[in-house]
């Protein structure tokens, strides 16, 4: 059982559904959709991967399938195949609505004239997409869930910096993914287990956690430029804070006023990345005893592993430079 593997035929299906789909899209709007789409497309090895996206509903198709007779298992791949398609309309939607919040002033007008359009494109391809995975009783709820879900994004994506959600409301962190929890709901309401939700979107809002943990982890310098929340720079400026607390000589920071060398400081001199993998792992303890999707499970612990080798290397370079006599550098703000 692999959460990857398994599913390539899957995945090589689902893109060139959603090709097929953007090329439908009116001109000029389609060349720039089927742009916009080979970036996240996991057939392209240039492609950012969003893996969850494409595969959650492929992994509760196999999880719930097994408990079903062989016709109702075969609808059930059918509504996977819908649902996953939404997903990556849904994904490239929100992902434009990201990219036009960051809209600066060097941007041409012709840029954003263009993603206007070609995001609500998206947005009626996964509304059409899920209405064709959900059958006609549970329409009303399941909208009804989306419009729960759309609240929860807009309230993430507008409030996460201010609220400092990863230090003071750890749990919302996920609140920027929560249209994709609709695939989930969706699912349970055509198995009829609406009763099991509560505890699978538990165990989803974990590993969407951690999913943001690893981003944030990798993008920290880009975040830092360009002022936007990150879950690795909030635990930076608390080790900051902290200090300054001991300390009548230190002063707190601001998000503004973090710098690189402050950063880097954290990293190679106090050991950040390690208390950041170590909370990344307690979320994985904590879910793991009331499991729902073993395919969600894996996927968990590959992301914890994955921090824990960026860690690890950050200890490896920490140690090459003590022994090049260079960690003065990142250590002497300390000072």
């Amino acid at each position: 059982m692999d959460w990857l593997e398994d599913f390539k035929p899957q995945l090589e299906r689902l893109f060139l559904q959603a090709e097929k789909r953007v090329r439908s899209f009116p001109a000029p709007l389609h060349e720039i959709g089927l742009r916009y789409l080979s970036a996240f497309d996991i057939r392209l090895h240039s492609s950012t991967k969003n893996y969850i996206c494409y595969l959650l509903p492929f992994w509760l198709e196999r999880m719930l399938s097994a408990r079903l007779e062989a016709s109702a298992s075969d609808a059930l791949l059918q509504t996977a195949r819908h649902a996953a398609l939404g997903n990556v309309m849904g994904m490239l939607h929100f992902f434009i609505q990201d990219d036009l919040m960051d809209t600066r002033q060097q941007d041409t007008p012709q840029d954003v004239r263009s993603l206007v359009p070609l995001s609500q494109l998206f947005h009626s391809e996964f509304i059409t997409a899920m209405s064709a995975a959900s059958s006609s009783q549970h329409h009303t709820r399941l909208w009804e869930y989306y419009h729960d879900l759309s609240s929860e994004w807009a309230s993430a994506v507008y409030d996460e910096s201010d609220s400092d959600y990863f230090l003071h409301a750890r749990h919302r962190v996920a609140d920027k993914a929560s249209p994709i929890k609709l695939s989930v709901i969706l699912f349970m309401l055509e198995a009829n287990l609406a009763s099991q939700l509560p505890a699978l979107l538990e165990q989803l809002d974990r590993v969407l956690l951690v999913l943001q943990m690893n981003d944030d982890a990798a993008d920290w310098s880009e975040d830092l430029a360009s002022g936007n929340y990150n879950c690795l720079l909030s635990l930076v400026r608390q080790e900051y804070d902290d200090l300054a607390s001991n300390d009548r000589n230190k002063q707190t920071l601001t998000f503004d006023a973090l710098t690189e060398a402050h950063v880097q400081q954290a990293i190679y001199d106090r050991h950040i990345l390690q208390r950041y993998t170590s909370i990344a792992a307690d979320s994985y303890l904590a879910a793991d005893s009331a499991s729902l999707n073993p395919y969600l499970s894996q996927f968990h612990a590959y992301l914890i592993r994955q921090l824990t080798r960026m860690s690890e290397q950050v200890e490896q370079h920490r140690n090459l430079l003590l022994q090049q006599g260079s960690i003065w550098y990142y250590a002497k703000l300390s000072n």
